[in-house]
Formats: C-alpha cells, structure tokens, sequence
C-alpha cells in the first residue's frame, strides 16, 4: 500500500469501519510515515510556525494511533475548546493564549467580557505524567515558544462557567471526542 493511502486511512477523521485496524494492516507504512514526522518536527524551516508544529505533532500522535488528541490537538492553534460541563452539559468556551487562561459560556468572550471568566488552573509540569508529560516535555524541547505553557492549561482543569464545577479539561475533550 502506498505512503499516502497509509497516512490518508490513519488520520482519516469520519473513516468507514472496515473492521480492520490499520495501524496492524500497515504497520511498515505507518511506521515510516512516523519516522518521516519525527524528522519533520525536527526540521526549524518546517515547524517555525507553530500552526505548522502542532499540525505535526497532531499527524504523529495519529500514527501512534492516539487519536482523539491525533484530531483535536489543534484546539493548541485556536487557542480554545468547546466543552460541556460533565455535570451539568453547559457549554464552556476553555480559552488559553492572547485572550487569557479562563472558562466563559460567552463564544464572543475575544470581543466583549460580559459573562464571568473563571480561571484555569493548569497542571504543574513536574507531576504531568503519560501523554500530558510527553507533550510538554517534547514542546519545551523543540516546540515553538508558548505551546509547552499552553499544554499546561489543556491538562490542567476548569470551572464550570454555569455551575461552578470544576472539570479536568483532557477529560471532557476525551468525552466529547473519543474514548
């Protein structure tokens, strides 16, 4: 099977369920697709730009078969999810970079600061262990400034801007995405 077909079914979003897995059907391809991003996201002139980084490392973890955070790890360039509370389904705008580091129900929280912004409270880097850890980790090594910060916040946790509940913000993008 070639590269191409072998990257397209891997980070395909919406695949058709053919019932085979194709990280064991195309584990060659795979794994040179992997080796390849490796390289890439080692290469400054391919990944100064951080939008071109986290698209990177985004491919990489679906070729590592990670992927809820394969598809979604972009939410680092939008600098936001769109969550709902796991108590009580409101949905919360979890904002991290140029507007702040806090949850509003308020999708217009760039323009106006009407609704309340509760604050984020990111993971210490020292305790941020699996995926997180190794996010960070990578990032503050060869990421572009500011990404391995911004992990921080999207391991960490956030308040529920309608109930007040706090809610670990990798678990909600792992509920409303995935596994």
């Amino acid at each position: 099977m070639p590269l191409c077909l072998a990257g397209a079914i891997v980070a395909a979003i919406g695949r058709p369920d053919s019932g085979e897995d194709p990280h064991l059907s195309c584990s060659a391809e795979i794994a040179e697709l992997r080796g390849l991003t490796e390289e890439a996201l080692r290469d400054p002139g391919l990944t100064g730009d951080p939008s071109d980084y986290v698209q990177l490392l985004g491919a990489l973890l679906s070729f590592e078969g990670v992927e809820v955070w394969g598809e979604h790890i972009d939410g680092l360039n939008d600098e936001e999810y769109e969550l709902p509370c796991p108590v009580c389904d409101t949905e919360n705008f979890v904002v991290f970079g140029e507007h702040g580091y806090f949850s509003t129900t308020d999708s217009m929280y760039m323009r106006y600061a009407d609704a309340p912004r509760l604050p984020l409270q990111p993971q210490d880097p020292l305790v941020m262990r699996g995926l997180a850890g190794r996010l960070h980790a990578r990032m503050s090594a060869d990421g572009p400034p500011g990404l391995a910060h911004k992990v921080t916040y999207v391991f960490g946790s956030a308040r529920c801007a309608g109930c007040g509940v706090a809610f670990s913000v990798e678990e909600a993008v792992a509920a409303r995405w995935g596994a």
